[in-house]
């Protein structure tokens, strides 16, 4: 519904506003969905493997573990991982393919495909940048196969803001239903589908349970994680009943699951041998690309970013999970920072005052608001607020909360204002 008629609360507000200071404006592009995210229909979750997927699963004696992403946590793997970072990270990814390497004509038309648009596979593996190495370690800490790596770039082309017309959200696509039962939280501050390190952790063991279930075959674990566990049994017990063969490939499947298989068996026939296929795959870093830094309290990411001295471009799209541009008021006060930008924004965060660390209120919407409206009275823009909110568009709805930008350094004159908004 869209909310037109300005009511009487705009002049209070105005009083209120009044009291503080302008706004800053950072400019940056919404995030646009992939015009080849998946299209998930993901929906249900099988009790027999439920209480399995907390299990915490330990690498083989040959995997080094990955230091923890926590600020200066190198401890004794420290000069084990300086090796490592010298490694190529494609040579190190190939190491451990593990998928069948069969190929058949549904993979070489999708390898086919992707020779046509080598640009567009540049393009994705660069986007994928800033998450393939930390991925990567995790697969590779699990004794996956490490194609698991790129199934991102299937589900959803490594786009964290990405949704499906279904409701699958973030770069391994879960669907709200499925996040919850593998523990992924979900709220208005927070979406733990979206995170890149919570959602890499509960795809991950999803996908090991499920490979699990299906007693070794990746294939059919791969399927199901696409199309639902029920979907794929029920496909599976219709050829048993037929006395027909029951591996994936003469399955009827949807033509999603059908293609989403050869999908990724395509991008890893390229990454093996892109030099054959005249692909070029970019230089990426083999060292993850971000930490984990305690913040001791709640911040913006407008504030971080300066800190930082990077864009809030960057720290949106490491910190996807964060659904309104600042940390949550309650739970652990963690942020995740590029690697080389840890040292100065520790310094700096410890240098700022408490009362500068959120400059934004929390709004509730009220029947007759509109966006420009509030977005005159507070001095900033509606760009801004669909910006820092996560809106499609300007429509909004009233008992919703929407955070409003400030500069007011005095704390308890937001607190206040923000009591007498609520």
């Amino acid at each position: 519904m869209m909310l037109t008629k300005t009511m009487s609360w705009l002049p209070a507000f105005t009083i209120a506003m009044s009291a503080v200071a302008s706004h800053y404006l950072v400019a940056i592009g919404t995030p646009k969905s992939a015009s080849d995210a998946s299209q998930s229909n993901r929906q249900d979750y099988d009790p027999v493997i439920a209480p399995a997927l907390h299990h915490t699963y330990s690498p083989p004696a040959h995997i080094k573990p990955t230091p923890s992403l926590e600020d200066g946590a190198l401890s004794s793997d420290q000069e084990t991982r300086k090796a490592h970072d010298h490694v190529d990270f494609w040579e190190q990814m190939r190491v451990g393919f593990g998928l069948p390497e069969n190929m058949n004509q549904s993979i070489a038309w999708h390898v086919d495909n992707y020779c046509k648009h080598p640009l567009h596979i540049e393009r994705l593996l660069i986007r994928g940048q800033p998450y393939l190495s930390f991925i990567l370690n995790q697969v590779e800490r699990r004794g996956l196969p490490t194609e698991l790596t790129l199934l991102p770039a299937v589900e959803s082309a490594f786009d964290p803001f990405v949704t499906s017309p279904a409701g699958a959200a973030g770069i391994w696509q879960f669907m709200p239903g499925t996040a919850e039962q593998v523990g992924l939280r979900q709220d208005w501050w927070y979406d733990g589908r979206r995170d890149i390190v919570a959602g890499t952790s509960a795809a991950l063991d999803y996908l090991a349970e499920l490979h699990q279930y299906f007693n070794g075959d990746w294939l059919l674990a791969l399927g199901a994680y696409n199309t639902g566990l029920t979907s794929m049994k029920r496909a599976i017990q219709y050829n048993i009943d037929k006395g027909e063969p029951t591996d994936f490939w003469h399955l009827d499947l949807p033509q999603e699951t059908r293609d989403y298989v050869p999908k990724l068996i395509a991008l890893r026939i390229l990454i093996n041998n892109p030099d054959a296929y005249n692909i070029t795959l970019p230089i990426l870093p083999n060292s993850v690309y971000f930490r984990d830094v305690d913040i001791g309290g709640r911040i913006d990411l407008q504030v971080a970013a300066r800190l930082a001295g990077t864009s809030l471009d960057e720290l949106q799209r490491l910190n996807p999970g964060l659904n309104r541009s600042i940390t949550p008021p309650d739970g652990q006060h963690r942020l995740f920072v590029p690697s080389s930008k840890v040292t100065l924004f520790r310094e700096r965060l410890a240098l700022l005052p408490n009362d500068q660390r959120v400059q934004s209120i929390t709004y509730r919407i009220r029947w007759g608001d509109t966006l420009s409206a509030i977005a005159h009275y507070a001095q900033t823009t509606v760009s801004r607020l669909r910006q820092l909110n996560r809106l499609e568009n300007s429509r909004i709805i009233a008992g919703r909360l929407l955070i409003i930008p400030t500069k007011n350094s005095d704390q308890q004159t937001v607190l206040a204002m923000q009591a007498s908004l609520m």
